[in-house]
């Protein structure tokens, strides 16, 4: 089919303000090097323009991915020239994968429909994709299932873009690789490094090595500051001395030192994401995917093993308590997939601050903060208790418990407290979901436990989330065959009388609420271990979804 008309003008038929937004929208594609932009004509007369570089160095990255895998042998490989990609995600089997990848095992296999044989199975693949993408941390609002089997181009580019910075950028965290602890600069602590993002630790180790080469040349971000190639040409010789030299800097031409680059990255085993006019464009999203890539195949940072720093990290980490930490992660992921201004890159070190728990409370009870009570982005400690004392008042007036609770607990990273304060957060956005469809009435635990007994009827019993025949995932997966009868392949399903066989039924069971359409954020040790507070979060989701689906 002919191309569409160029992103930067406008229909005949257009408003005004469609094409100066779309425009605006072509402007920002092109300042971060997206010279070919293409327009797609979405609901209601809205353009959305996306850059076809993104979908072809997506495209050639999944492919290096996943294109052994023989249930993607209908799709594999994805064209790389051509918009392919939409079709290629359009069944949700290839969505599924990648999410895998980045975290193995978030989706139980055997739960993706791999014979997609309507669309039904599409819906259900899509679902699992989504709800495992806002599981591991991806903001997925007012992405849909119909959305992804369209392939509307802005919206599976944004998810895939989020999925492959997640598996890219994992690495670059000091509880994964405690080697970044070399980074920490002058009058820093361990908890300084936690706090920054992936892509701020990213910069600071490209600049850790150009400084290390003897140039003192410094980058701030992945767009402008890589245009000409040099710090790339320094930072590879550096990483990788034995495929790479300073050499390309003697050449005088911006793109053909570009050229070298991408040859030298090859030569690594690197060759993904950017080409030469990528990086000439200053293509900042590709240039901080290559600069992920380079880091994760040739860090070359060293830790002392006898450092003192190593003791710092274990005691600030404290991973003794792995229910803690597992937590933790998961209420991480929940926040980050709530797409607030910023992500939580450290639970207990940025909600020091206060100002990411009183972002969540404006979400769950629109207008309960009053923002001019807050000192944003302060880095003073007396101020920083301020707002953690305004938090604890939030948090009552929305009704959330706060017993033994003062803000000072929570600016000095008091992690029981802190764990408590947002599982009470987690716990207030399911009921208040639950008590919106059923019309305003209230709800309790056992309302929730009622709910799911009378659904599962004589096929199981529950008493409390703490009854520990729940371990096995039988009664859960009755249940989700309650409220979508036959989602469940009873063949998968095992007697749950070994601990591998509760551990496979529990993570099958997770898929299966997630292929529903359920947002669901607990673990399977969770299930396993019988967690009361995470198994009343599931439960409740369940009961949303049914209570959604009596209304329709």
């Amino acid at each position: 089919p002919p191309a569409p008309p160029a992103a930067s003008k406008a229909s005949p038929a257009m408003s005004p303000e469609v094409a100066g937004e779309l425009h605006a929208e072509a402007l920002h594609a092109i300042s971060t090097g997206e010279h070919k932009i293409r327009q797609h004509k979405g609901e209601a007369n809205a353009y959305h323009s996306y850059g076809e570089d993104k979908v072809h160095a997506f495209a050639g990255y999944i492919n290096s991915l996943l294109q052994s895998d023989p249930d993607l042998s209908d799709v594999m490989p994805v064209d790389t020239h051509s918009d392919a990609l939409f079709g290629a995600v359009s069944s949700g089997v290839l969505l599924c994968k990648l999410v895998n990848m980045t975290q193995p095992g978030i989706i139980f296999e055997k739960a993706i429909n791999t014979k997609v044989k309507g669309i039904h199975h599409k819906i259900e693949n899509q679902n699992l994709a989504i709800n495992s993408a806002k599981a591991i941390g991806c903001n997925v609002v007012n992405i849909g299932a119909a959305d992804l089997i369209e392939g509307k181009e802005h919206l599976v580019l944004g998810l895939v873009w989020q999925i492959i910075k997640i598996m890219l950028l994992k690495k670059v965290s000091i509880r994964d690789f405690p080697e970044l602890a070399v980074l920490l600069q002058q009058g820093e602590s361990l908890a300084d490094l936690l706090k920054l993002a992936p892509e701020h630790i990213l910069l600071r180790w490209v600049n850790y090595h150009l400084s290390r080469s003897g140039s003192d040349l410094v980058v701030s971000n992945f767009g402008e500051h890589f245009k000409d190639s040099k710090a790339y040409v320094l930072l590879m010789a550096a990483i990788c001395p034995e495929h790479c030299d300073k050499a390309p800097l003697s050449e005088p031409d911006d793109r053909r030192r570009a050229v070298r680059v991408i040859a030298n990255a090859g030569k690594m085993g690197c060759k993904h994401f950017v080409t030469a006019d990528h990086i000439v464009n200053g293509n900042a999203q590709l240039n901080l995917a290559f600069t992920a890539l380079l880091f994760n195949e040739f860090p070359a940072l060293e830790l002392p093993v006898e450092s003192e720093v190593r003791q710092e990290m274990a005691e600030l980490l404290d991973d003794d308590n792995a229910e803690d930490s597992r937590e933790e992660r998961v209420f991480r992921n929940w926040i980050n997939s709530l797409g607030l201004s910023s992500d939580v890159n450290s639970l207990y070190e940025d909600c020091k601050s206060g100002e990411p728990l009183l972002e969540i409370m404006e979400r769950l009870v629109p207008e309960s903060v009053n923002w001019k009570m807050v000192k944003r982005g302060t880095k003073i400690q007396i101020k920083q208790v301020q707002n953690c004392n305004y938090v604890v008042d939030v948090a009552q007036a929305i009704g959330i418990k706060v017993v033994n609770l003062g803000g000072s607990d929570i600016e000095k990273g008091n992690k029981k407290l802190i764990l408590g304060l947002v599982w009470q957060l987690m716990r207030h956005d399911t009921i208040a979901l639950l008590e919106k469809l059923g019309g305003g009435k209230k709800v309790t635990d056992q309302d929730v436990i009622k709910w799911a007994n009378d659904k599962v009827g004589t096929k199981g019993r529950m008493t409390s989330f703490q009854d520990a025949d729940l371990a096995n995932s039988k009664y859960f997966l009755h249940l989700c065959d309650s409220v979508s009868p036959g989602v469940v392949n009873w063949d998968i399903v095992t007697p749950g009388e070994t601990e591998e066989g509760k551990e496979q039924n529990a993570k099958y069971v997770l898929s299966v609420a997630r292929k529903m359409g359920c947002g669901v954020f607990l673990l399977w040790e969770d299930v396993v271990q019988v967690r009361q507070k995470m198994l009343m979060t599931f439960v409740g989701s369940l009961m949303a979804l049914d209570a959604a689906k009596q209304q329709e």
